[in-house]
């Protein structure tokens, strides 16, 4: 007996048949749903825990390390290259220790220089082993990036890394063999330029000495667009230069956009590959006149032979130096990193024919007070020919700005420059001739 539904006899057996089928289906179809939807959430999991791991497009590290760079009142500086265009959003230290009631300076500069972002971290601040610094700042694939980190003198910090080859990671301006135990992590979207952290003041605009005094050839980079700033103890800047003449270096003046009224720094002259001190001393802000720190001196050079100078902070009192990214002669290095900009300078070298008179006169002793002078400036000429000399004051252009003839007797001789309108302080050359011998010194306008 069946039932009968739209003109067709149903048999009640199929009936119930069917209806299993469909409630198995049903639940086969439920169950390979459900199963989809825990794959989904695994597959989705395993996405979030890979982007947690990984929260960066691309990524600069060094994951091991076999070696510790210790240090204080100095910087250690780690160059790195940008893998994307975008941003760095992340960097991560390994460290041994690091002393505690200190706070360490880590800056993130271009290779011109400019600081684009800054941190401190404390011992505090460390996590098994490793620290993770606050810095970010827009950055272009390719180009080349430094990381200062700088620990106060007294306070000293132990960073672990991985033994290499020379090339990356500087210790006070010194290469170490190796790079730092670090992780660099990139996020890719359009660049956005940093915004300006200076003000380039008159950019561009050539110094007004274009020669130096007679006897003297001069190397030089005028003008600047940016500026190198060396914000505490340890940082350092050297700029290389090839002399213009065999001869004497007798003076180096060096552009400064700003520095701390109680500054202190050493400067130095060394061969090009730093292996020889050729000239050193201490300096501060008396150095600095008129927004150029100058520096006399005496260092036989040669001609072609190339030099370096350097500026290294010794207490944590900051200054910045102007620098030119167009106008390059030398290689020039903030903290050990190459930049793509030279110091503003210049250097003043006596041709040899000068040194050779200079070096005959040498017997005759100038005397000049008051030293710095204001107003009147006094010279006093003792052991000297008795035959009469010339006497003269110039500027570092090259122009005399007083003369006087000077009649030698007793092997002495006098002359005093009335020099109420000289206006402009800073350093002047005074240069006594006697017959063909020349002896040069320096002298200060308050």
């Amino acid at each position: 007996m069946g039932w009968r539904k739209s003109g067709k006899t149903i048999n009640p057996l199929i009936s119930v048949t069917m209806k299993n089928l469909t409630t198995s289906f049903v639940a086969l179809a439920a169950t390979m749903f459900a199963g989809s939807l825990f794959a989904q959430e695994s597959a989705l999991t395993a996405a979030q825990n890979d982007a947690v791991a990984n929260p960066f497009d691309c990524v600069h590290k060094v994951a091991t390390s076999d070696r510790t760079l210790g240090f204080q009142g100095a910087v250690a500086t780690q160059t790195f290259r940008a893998c994307t265009d975008g941003a760095l959003q992340n960097v991560t230290l390994n460290l041994k220790n690091a002393s505690p009631g200190a706070a360490f300076l880590v800056e993130l500069r271009d290779n011109r220089g400019e600081v684009l972002d800054l941190t401190r971290f404390t011992q505090a601040d460390i996590k098994e082993s490793s620290v993770s610094l606050d810095l970010s700042a827009p950055v272009k694939n390719g180009a080349t990036y430094s990381l200062m980190i700088s620990a106060p003198e007294g306070y000293p910090l132990a960073l672990r890394y991985l033994q290499g080859p020379m090339g990356s990671l500087f210790k006070d301006g010194e290469p170490i063999r190796g790079e730092l135990s670090a992780t660099f992590g990139f996020k890719s979207h359009d660049v956005v330029e940093a915004d300006e952290a200076i003000d380039f003041g008159r950019a561009g605009d050539v110094a007004p000495q274009n020669r130096g005094m007679e006897g003297q050839c001069k190397v030089d980079v005028n003008g600047h667009n940016g500026r190198f700033r060396l914000t505490t103890t340890g940082h350092n800047v050297t700029q290389t230069f090839s002399a213009c003449s065999r001869g004497v270096l007798d003076m180096i003046s060096i552009k400064v956009q700003g520095s701390f009224g109680d500054f202190t720094g050493r400067f130095f002259v060394r061969t090009a590959d730093g292996s020889q001190t050729l000239y050193a001393q201490e300096i501060s802000s008396r150095n600095i006149q008129n927004g150029e720190l100058i520096i006399p001196m005496e260092v036989r050079v040669e001609a072609g032979e190339t030099y370096m100078f350097g500026i290294k902070t010794i207490r944590d009192r900051r200054i910045s130096l102007y620098n030119n990214s167009n106008d390059r002669i030398g290689t020039c290095r903030l903290n050990g990193a190459p930049q793509d900009a030279n110091v503003e300078f210049t250097a003043y070298i006596a041709e040899s024919n000068d040194v050779e008179a200079r070096e005959e006169l040498m017997d005759t002793k100038v005397i000049t007070y008051p030293n710095p002078f204001a107003d009147r400036l006094n010279i006093r000429l003792e052991g000297a020919k008795e035959e009469k000399a010339i006497v003269q004051l110039l500027d570092f252009s090259g122009n005399v700005l007083r003369s006087e003839l000077v009649n030698v007797k007793d092997h002495e001789g006098q002359v005093t420059f009335n020099t109420r309108e000289i206006t402009r302080p800073g350093y002047y050359a005074l240069r006594v001739i006697q017959g063909t011998e020349v002896k040069n010194i320096t002298v200060m306008k308050r």
